[in-house]
């Protein structure tokens, strides 16, 4: 099995304690890109082969978008998870991990959305066959 490597930016560095011990949680001020722009911040992570975790809505896109995505080879990253505004993070990310196989992070690329109240949306964004496969109630909110 891969390493489990995971990014908890600024806003979430106090969630590391929620991985199990053998995990490597990295944080922005560990990796040196504390303060530094979305996009650095990012690549760093990626860079490191991480799963990444903010409350930031700017990662979404950025990371969703991200240039080594384009091309016919293009570079599929290890899953974003945004936690959306609330005061229960640490229930939120629970809630995210739960539905986390650690054996797929390498083959697939995610991006999982958790609102307030904990309800979870998946985005695939490797491959579109794959994508197709999960159940709508999981793709799409109420």
């Amino acid at each position: 099995m891969a390493k489990k490597r995971v990014f908890l930016d600024e806003c979430c560095s106090d969630l590391g304690n929620i991985f199990p011990a053998k995990t490597h949680v990295y944080t922005a001020q560990s990796l040196g890109v504390t303060g530094e722009e979305d996009t650095r911040v990012i690549d760093e992570a990626v860079k490191r082969k991480c799963l990444i975790v903010t409350v930031n809505k700017d990662f979404v896109e950025y990371y969703r978008n991200h240039p080594r995505r384009k091309g016919k080879s293009g570079t599929y990253f290890y899953m974003l998870i945004f936690l959306m505004p609330s005061r229960q993070r640490k229930k939120q990310l629970r809630l995210a991990l739960q539905t986390t196989r650690w054996d797929n992070i390498r083959r697939h690329d995610d991006l999982i959305r958790v609102s307030a109240t904990g309800k979870t949306r998946y985005e695939r964004l490797c491959h579109k066959e794959c994508a197709a496969r999960f159940p709508k109630d999981q793709t799409e909110w109420d």
